[in-house]
């Protein structure tokens, strides 16, 4: 690495720099109207210096006496004297400006170094003494706070795909093992492990989904290719492909479309954000319970979707996490449907892409209840004027 100078140094050598360079020209230029000036002086032109008439007849002879020689160069060391004092002065002023604005900046840079060997947990105080400082300070404290977090997000997420994907995979492995020994042979037991195949085989692509899509959200390539359609049409049609799935988990889903407005949304974002709703409110909810799906015009002229269960509940203090990537306050539910507790963080993102919003509301032993909430902008008033 080539050894450069620090901040401080060179801009203490600027500053010495231009400042002898002002001063020399100051100086010259001093004592050159200070000579000019002293010539006319002596040869009258502001008047008899002393009032003696012979001074005034010959003032070059009193260029060469030694009083006005020593008087003349006094004059010009005084302005030198003065000038170098000056710049001294200067000189320590700028320096302790100087050393005002290096100090912080060599705090970023040493904070800058902490970040890059992933020290997140680096801060760097606000008291910097100028505005400017203090505000950089505050941002890359955030900046680090952030990364501190995303980081944290990233080694939960290796944690949890180890531990999710070696279940399924353990699964899948010991069935196979089992019937290449023909441990398993009979038309019930080969049943059973079909069944137990299946169902990890289907866990691992809940994951993979939801991953595919949580990659998608976070690079921004989530495009929204809106058109214009019947939204409890497509409701409907979301509710048919999951009614097979509550029944076989002996749950009644039912449906209460009510919006019969057209609106202008990315079918297929409206479509996965709310089939992530159903998945999640058909697997908390237990064999017996209800899940409905709802769609109204609320009293503000916008489109509510609402899906409603009757299961346990989400408990109060896990209801502040539940859009937090990757929480999953009951582990045991979350292991049985494959997820990996980006259900509901997906959802919003999606919703929230199109500019809607999405609300959960639940209560121990009572039911939870999400709402997706799109602006009255999206509805189609006229579609004959639309078309126009």
């Amino acid at each position: 690495m080539k050894k450069t100078s620090s901040f401080y140094t060179r801009l203490i050598l600027s500053y010495v720099a231009l400042l002898v360079l002002v001063m020399v020209l100051s100086i010259t230029v001093a004592d050159a109207f200070f000579i000019r000036a002293f010539k006319t002086f002596l040869a009258g032109g502001y008047g008899s210096p002393f009032g003696i008439k012979s001074m005034v007849i010959e003032p070059d002879t009193y260029l060469l006496t030694a009083t006005y020689l020593r008087f003349h160069d006094m004059m010009r060391i005084s302005v030198w004297i003065g000038g170098c004092a000056v710049m001294l002065i200067a000189l320590a002023v700028a320096s302790w400006f100087t050393r005002r604005f290096s100090q912080p900046i060599s705090g970023f840079a040493s904070f800058a170094d902490h970040i890059g060997h992933g020290d997140y947990d680096a801060q760097i105080s606000n008291n910097q003494g100028l505005r400017e400082f203090a505000e950089l300070s505050d941002s890359l404290n955030h900046m680090a706070h952030e990364l501190k977090c995303r980081d944290e997000v990233e080694q939960e997420l290796f944690s949890n795909l180890s531990h999710e994907l070696r279940t399924p995979v353990t699964v899948i492995k010991g069935y196979m093992e089992a019937l290449d020994v023909g441990l398993i042979s009979g038309p019930q037991e080969l049943h059973s492990a079909a069944e137990a195949i299946s169902q990890e085989t289907a866990n691992l692509e809940v994951m993979i989904n939801e991953l595919r899509q949580l990659a998608q959200i976070d690079n921004n390539a989530v495009m929204p290719e809106e058109s214009n359609f019947n939204i409890d049409e497509v409701l409907g049609y979301i509710w048919r492909r999951f009614s097979p799935i509550a029944v076989a988990r002996g749950v009644l889903l039912s449906h209460q479309l009510e919006a019969h407005v057209n609106v202008h949304l990315d079918r297929q974002l409206l479509d996965r954000a709310v089939a992530n709703l159903l998945s999640n409110a058909i697997t908390a909810t237990p064999s017996g319970h209800s899940v409905t799906l709802s769609s109204a015009v609320d009293e503000s002229h916008g489109i509510n979707v609402i899906v409603e269960d009757t299961g346990s509940g989400i408990a109060a203090g896990d209801l502040a996490h539940v859009f937090d990537r990757f929480f999953r306050g009951d582990r045991s539910r979350n292991r049985r449907s494959g997820g990996l507790g980006l259900g509901l963080p997906i959802a919003r993102d999606l919703v929230e892409i199109e500019g809607g919003r999405l609300d959960i509301k639940s209560t121990v032993d009572v039911g939870t209840r999400v709402t997706v909430s799109y602006p009255r902008s999206v509805i189609i008033r006229d579609e004959s004027l639309l078309a126009s």
